[in-house]
């Protein structure tokens, strides 16, 4: 309290004023904890959660968020599944499978986050690669687990590409083997991966899988049912702050980035500017484009689940979609 407001205000009204404070919604001893779990290292794509709580809008639902990066949705999924934290971000696409394979029907999601998967195909500029059918007969470097979710050959199927007549390469290094000539075309995302390839060479526009008829949904908010049913109000409100926030993100990126650094001072800010902005194409698929924030398409979901079942090696007919999102959650309209 500054020495002009204790000069004119008596000790009993003082008083009342330190109570009211003390008292007052959102303090610090009134804020709900909730710690959350992001799906990898915070990215521009993580940016409303960060203004969320940088803005106050948590507070302002009496919350009050600890946010710590994760290392791939897999351990997200594990850590919400054993009660490690309260709410995570994870592929909602990898929620499915973890539910089929590991009988996991604890989990829910409660909002889409990415919903238009950036996978596609890059190729460096005069490859010859502008459509599906060009990567046929041409070299493929990818890693194991890329090759493993199933999704290139759905791509190839979807378009009618013969993956016999792909000369594969398993590599950890995909993108250096592309970049030495070693590779034609490699299976990455378009944004950020696309971007940091073309810094060194000049790319082709990326393919995206989602435009050619494969689309897996990608991150989502997630909680344990369990604790979505004793906490109904902190995830109503958790979500509300989200789509607040996400809303001033695209208003004034410039000051998400200001508020992404204060929580994440290590990044590398022109790579976090980069992504915030390039990563909201990718907020909603065509079905979802113009509704808000969270919302996913029933049949984007069942698309999901059964492109997962026919080249990921899911069990068939173990996962419905309403055992693993709601969408009862989100803010009104």
């Amino acid at each position: 309290m500054t020495q002009i407001f204790k000069k004119f205000v008596t000790p009993a009204i003082g008083l009342v004023a330190l109570c009211t404070l003390m008292s007052a919604p959102g303090s610090a001893a009134d804020l709900e904890k909730v710690t959350l779990r992001l799906a990898y290292i915070a990215g521009g794509i993580d940016a409303p959660i960060f203004v969320a709580a940088g803005k106050g809008y948590f507070a302002d639902e009496g919350l009050d968020v600890d946010i710590v990066d994760g290392n791939g949705s897999t351990g997200t999924i594990q850590a919400i599944g054993n009660g490690s934290f309260n709410i995570g971000i994870a592929g909602l696409g990898a929620l499915a499978q973890a539910s089929a394979t590991s009988g996991l029907d604890t989990i829910t999601a409660v909002a889409g986050l990415v919903q238009k998967d950036p996978s596609s195909i890059i190729s460096l500029k005069g490859s010859g690669i502008n459509k599906p059918q060009d990567i046929a007969g041409k070299r493929f470097a990818t890693d194991a687990g890329n090759l493993a979710d199933g999704m290139i050959k759905a791509f190839a199927e979807a378009n009618g590409v013969d993956m016999d007549s792909i000369k594969l390469t398993i590599t950890n290094a995909d993108q250096t083997a592309l970049l030495k000539g070693d590779a034609d075309f490699v299976n990455e995302w378009a944004n950020p991966d696309g971007d940091h390839i073309k810094r060194f060479a000049e790319i082709e526009p990326p393919m995206l899988f989602a435009d050619y008829g494969v689309n897996i949904l990608g991150s989502s908010v997630i909680v344990r049912k369990d604790y979505l049913a004793a906490h109904e109000k902190e995830i109503r409100g958790f979500l509300k702050a989200i789509v607040k926030a996400h809303d001033d993100v695209v208003a004034k990126p410039a000051d998400a980035l200001a508020l992404f650094m204060k929580y994440r001072p290590d990044a590398d800010p022109k790579s976090i500017a980069e992504e915030i902005e390039v990563m909201e194409k990718y907020r909603h698929t065509a079905r979802t484009e113009g509704k808000p924030l969270g919302a996913v398409d029933a049949d984007d979901l069942k698309q999901t689940i059964s492109l997962l079942e026919k080249y990921s090696g899911m069990p068939v007919g173990v996962v419905k979609p309403e055992a693993v999102y709601t969408d009862a959650y989100l803010p009104a309209k």
